[in-house]
């Protein structure tokens, strides 16, 4: 399993502390237009589905996220 209650918890955390712009992009040409519903709906769906590999790439999204709005 990639990601944990723990890991989820501090991306939680992080995200109800941050500012979210209007929309960001995220891979090249890759353009998240609504970034506030992007992470509650990424978020939801890695609390929902933890520990199927399938939904790994949400939470790989999400820690993308933080690392951009982190610099």
């Amino acid at each position: 399993m990639k990601y944990a209650d723990k890991e989820i918890q501090e991306l939680e955390e992080f995200y109800k502390n941050v500012t979210l712009p209007d929309s960001i992009e995220l891979f090249h040409s890759t353009i998240i237009k609504d970034v506030k519903a992007f992470v509650h709906s990424h978020l939801q769906i890695i609390k929902l589905r933890q520990g199927v590999p399938v939904f790994e790439g949400f939470y790989d999204r999400l820690v993308l996220l933080k690392e951009k709005l982190s610099q």
